[in-house]
């Protein structure tokens, strides 16, 4: 018999983990987070845009869980590999993702803040 998986409190997710790191940048991650159109379930690593299910890469998922979370924030590369990968290469794979992230969800969803990085659009 399978004992049930038990939830650990945001607050106590390591800061290795995505949802640590994006708690020490100020940023919750946790239950649903919803904007406009579009829904994200980190737990299931789900995302919905208009009730139907969009495919998408893990680390789309939390790519977009971070802008679900703070809307208005605009996020620089730099922000964005620390919190989702852990390190700042200084590679494109931020770019490449967001690319793939925008084709997949079918919505213009980010705009870009000339010199500063992304964030999302106002109404999506």
């Amino acid at each position: 018999m399978a004992l049930a998986a038990q939830q650990v409190p945001v607050h106590l997710v390591p800061a290795s983990d995505f949802a640590g790191r994006a708690l020490e940048v100020g940023v919750d991650v946790s239950g649903a987070l919803v904007y406009g159109r579009l829904a994200c379930d980190l737990d299931a690593y789900v995302v919905t845009r208009d009730g139907a299910e969009v495919d998408l890469s893990p680390r789309q998922v939390e790519l977009l869980a971070l802008f679900l979370a703070a809307p208005r924030r605009v996020w620089s590369r730099e922000q964005l590999e620390r919190v989702c990968w852990g390190d700042s290469s200084g590679s494109r794979r931020v770019d490449v993702q967001l690319c793939r992230l925008r084709a997949r969800v079918g919505i213009d969803l980010l705009r870009n803040v000339r010199d500063r990085g992304w964030s999302l659009r106002s109404s999506i």
